[in-house]
């Protein structure tokens, strides 16, 4: 089986990261919490996104033992930006079960890395390399992109994942696995991009197959992902320097306090109900919120209310797991809220 990368072009991508390696907070003390935490944010999140949130993040929970301490609140609350938020629940189930079972540190073995909770194949190897110096490749979205554009792969299966950890697991330098996984995946976040690459940048150049028959900017093949468009009225509705919230129990959105919202089609009788209550109405500009693969068009409507309704619950079709409270305004910044509904709300108070 022919070699992935030879050992100079292996030699010439640590040269390369030598010079432009991109110096990131979690990388300057690769202790194996600050690798867990850093590599869970980067999944489905930008660099910089990631790098702010994760200084804020070690502040607030500087070890396993503080994170696994800290209530799910606040938990989310310092998550809040970042989306995926069973991501930041199994970050806190993960540091709880850790000080459980194996004395609040991170194992340095495979299989039991992948027992603890929200630990699977990447965040494992991406552990054993990085934080433990063990030779163990990784395989996210930028390292498979350049492995695709070696091997001049269009289609991709599961299956090829499998194909090209074990190629890579065969050129993995044994001696800084760390720094080859890491090389790799800023090369792929800088110059072996979507789209587009800057192949004259690449130290992989004469390795790369799709460059040499012309298929680099049509490998990966683009997929079309066919989004949907959701349409819903949100009510904040207002009592005595107080909102109502509604804070979720499951699903996506649980530990989190949402809006009281239903979709535009079904507005018209909850509406009435409101404007009944309401001594004063108005309105903030539409705004957009992709989640998956929706686009939800949300139109904020505000009323001012005379009393606190007990009622609303019900009319909002609000599971009785979910809490529905009056939360005073100056308490807001301390809820943990969809990034689309904290805009909102910013933009409320900022407007009352």
């Amino acid at each position: 089986m022919a070699e992935l990368l030879s050992k100079g072009q292996i030699e010439s991508l640590l040269e390369w990261f030598d010079t432009n390696g991109v110096a990131y907070p979690w990388g300057d003390d690769p202790s194996p919490y600050k690798v867990w935490v850093s590599e869970v944010m980067l999944q489905q999140t930008v660099v910089t996104a990631a790098v702010e949130h994760f200084r804020r993040w070690i502040i607030l929970f500087p070890d396993i033992r503080a994170l696994a301490e800290a209530e799910e609140e606040a938990v989310l609350k310092a998550w809040e930006g970042l989306g995926y938020y069973s991501r930041a629940r199994n970050l806190r189930k993960g540091a709880i079960y850790l000080i459980h079972e194996k004395e609040g540190a991170l194992p340095e073995s495979y299989r039991e890395l992948t027992a603890v909770p929200g630990i699977g194949d990447y965040t494992a190897r991406a552990l054993l390399s990085l934080a433990f110096g063990l030779p163990y490749p990784v395989l996210d979205a930028n390292v498979r992109r350049i492995g695709q554009r070696l091997l001049a792969c269009a289609g991709w299966e599961k299956r090829d994942d499998i194909f090209l950890l074990e190629k890579l697991d065969r050129v993995i330098p044994r001696y800084t696995p760390g720094l080859f996984n890491a090389a790799l995946m800023q090369l792929g976040q800088q110059v072996c991009r979507t789209g587009k690459p800057d192949c004259p940048s690449c130290p992989l150049l004469k390795a790369c197959a799709a460059r040499r028959k012309g298929l680099e900017e049509s490998i990966p093949l683009r997929k079309k992902r066919k989004v949907k468009e959701k349409h819903t009225v949100l009510f904040l509705i207002v009592n005595k320097g107080r909102i109502l919230m509604i804070r979720r129990s499951r699903g996506i959105g649980e530990g989190l306090w949402f809006l009281p919202g239903v979709e535009k089609s079904r507005v018209a009788g909850i509406r009435n109900y409101v404007e009944k209550q309401a001594v004063e109405a108005g309105s903030l500009p539409v705004s957009i919120h992709y989640y998956t693969s929706w686009k939800d068009y949300l139109y904020p409507e505000i009323y001012e209310c005379r009393q606190a309704d007990p009622v609303f619950q019900d009319k909002f079709d609000t599971p009785p797991e979910d809490r529905m409270e009056w939360v005073d305004l100056k308490n807001l910044e301390s809820c943990p809220t969809p990034s689309a509904y904290r805009r909102i709300l910013n933009r409320y108070l900022l407007s009352s």
